[in-house]
């Protein structure tokens, strides 16, 4: 398998750089001597990441440019130059239930950016962060669940509109609205449209792992940490109950990669997912690796329901990639709180 599509010394545009999976990429792109020019909101908030990069990677290969609104037609004018590869992870995640401003804002961002990346020559390929949410949500009442990657979960559409606003899954239903619909949007502009590079969209289950931003906002690397210290409000429980599919940062890094250089994906939709579990199988480690510290007693929940996803070809490309399978749960669930030791 080859991941010549774009030589050594490229740049890449990601967006969404210092966010949980964004700074992973980031990150692993440097590794592997590409550079990056980061899109993010606001230059000043992300100077301790900005210096991380630069101490780790030497000036001049990371940089960033702040574009407040990604919505604007001419959001993007200008940050292209140069770009080879374009990754793009940014998304709302601010879990708001007013469904027009987020879904708007997620299908609008996605398309003007596909539109000016037709524009630039030097971009080869185009990689969008979707989310397993955009084909399936696990479900205690169903037993077995075998979730495949031509399926949509358009049923959050009316979800999303029709429940109230005070009902606390309410902004879930909202984001999974603007995850299909965005995802929607770009294949039916690229499908239409016929833009010269190729476009791929990588599917990520739960996300856990260690954090590559020194200053890292609300993911679930976040939300996890907060299990590990016991606080009160336990948000990280709206994704395991039931849980689907973890898989760490890393992995999902090193999948947007493969797919981006890769010659051999084009049109696909790619799963980033690795382990199932559930929530108490991440305790019993902690137990296990943390004997000093006290922990919340495990929850009593229904059993989990069995989630079969077809990874073989993520598997190919992580192993063809980088030469090892997935890191293991414990791994990733071990790594994620290093932050808050």
């Amino acid at each position: 398998m080859s991941f010549d599509r774009i030589p050594k010394g490229s740049l890449f545009l990601v967006t969404g750089a210092t966010g949980f999976i964004g700074s992973a990429v980031t990150d692993a792109a440097l590794a592997r001597g590409f550079k990056v020019r980061g899109v993010t909101r606001s230059i000043p908030k992300a100077a301790a990441f900005q210096k991380s990069l630069d101490d780790k990677y030497g000036k001049g290969k990371f940089e960033l440019v702040e574009v407040k609104d990604l919505t604007a037609p001419d959001a993007f004018d200008g940050i292209l130059e140069g770009v080879a590869g374009v990754l793009h992870l940014a998304t709302d995640i601010s879990m708001s239930i007013s469904y027009d401003v987020v879904v708007d804002s997620v299908v609008q961002a996605t398309v003007e950016l596909m539109k000016a990346a037709a524009k630039v020559p030097s971009v080869k390929s185009f990689v969008l962060t979707s989310s397993r949410i955009a084909i399936f949500n696990p479900d205690y009442n169903q037993r077995e669940i075998s979730p495949k990657l031509d399926q949509w979960g358009d049923h959050f559409i009316d979800a999303a509109k029709q429940t109230p606003d005070d009902h606390p899954m309410k902004g879930v239903l909202v984001y999974a609205a603007s995850k299909v619909l965005g995802e929607h949007a770009a294949w039916d502009y690229y499908n239409s449209a016929h833009p010269a590079y190729t476009f791929n969209t990588v599917l990520p289950d739960l996300v856990l792992g260690p954090t590559f931003n020194p200053t890292p906002g609300n993911s679930t690397h976040t939300l996890l940490n907060s299990l590990f210290l016991s606080e009160a409000e336990l948000v990280i429980l709206n994704f395991v109950k039931p849980a689907s599919l973890a898989v760490d940062v890393r992995d999902v890094a090193s999948i947007h990669l493969a797919v981006l250089l890769s010659t051999s994906t084009q049109g696909k939709r790619i799963w980033a997912a690795a382990h199932r579990f559930e929530i108490n199988d991440i305790l019993a480690i902690w137990r296990e690796e943390f004997p000093e510290r006290k922990f919340l007693e495990d929850f009593k929940l229904p059993p989990q329901p069995k989630i079969t996803l077809e990874l073989a070809e993520s598997e190919e490309l992580l192993r063809a990639f980088e030469g090892r399978s997935w890191f293991s749960l414990r791994e990733s669930v071990i790594a994620n709180v290093q932050d808050v030791l």
